[in-house]
């Protein structure tokens, strides 16, 4: 498994309608639709300091390296081709749910052996998630607006992330956010589902 991002400072909310929110985005920058995107998060009752996820045919891993005021700062661990071997899910997948297996020879790991594999075990679930996205150059940010569907229920998030926190900090309160809950996805679906 490998991966080339670099660390991101995140700031997130989730609402049942940041329509106001939207619109001030739609102000300070022209948004790109993304394809819409359907998801699998592999989410751990141990922590909420990882974010493990399906996507795309590819299995992703972020670990929180840290808070600094209001904001989380996230790195990407690993990102790898579906299916993975079962080395990688001891090694990388698991230590970063909080728990400890051992995988032994078993093939390499399908979504579908991922999935089965995570619901196998007591502390984890999983979550589907259909995301429609839309991306924004917010100054020196990315800036999203996303509807989810997270099993029957709807909401929307807006998240806010760039390289440095000071350019996080100032597109957050660019958007009347300051002193708004930031909240991971993780930590979002684990308080939803534990």
């Amino acid at each position: 498994m490998s991966s080339s991002d670099v660390a991101r400072f995140e700031f997130r909310i989730f609402a049942a309608d940041l329509a106001s929110v939207r619109d001030k985005l739609n102000l300070r920058a022209k948004g790109t639709l993304q394809d819409p995107s359907r998801e699998t998060y592999i989410v751990s009752r141990r922590n909420a300091e990882s974010n493990v996820k399906i996507r795309a045919g590819c299995l992703e891993v972020k670990g929180l390296q840290g808070c600094l005021r209001a904001l989380e700062q996230w790195m990407p661990i690993a990102k790898a081709p579906l299916p993975v071997p079962a080395a990688d899910v001891e090694n990388v997948v698991a230590p970063a749910l909080g728990i400890d297996v051992e995988l032994g020879d078993l093939p390499p790991f399908t979504e579908a052996a991922l999935i089965g594999w995570a619901e196998s075990q007591s502390s984890l679930a999983t979550v589907g998630v259909l995301k429609h996205r839309m991306v924004f150059e917010l100054a020196d940010c990315e800036a999203e607006f996303t509807e989810l569907q997270i099993g029957f229920q709807r909401l929307q998030t807006v998240a806010v992330e760039a390289p440095e926190a000071k350019d996080v900090e100032a597109g957050v309160a660019s958007l009347g956010l300051a002193g708004a809950e930031n909240v991971s996805y993780t930590a979002y679906q684990q308080r939803h589902l534990f």
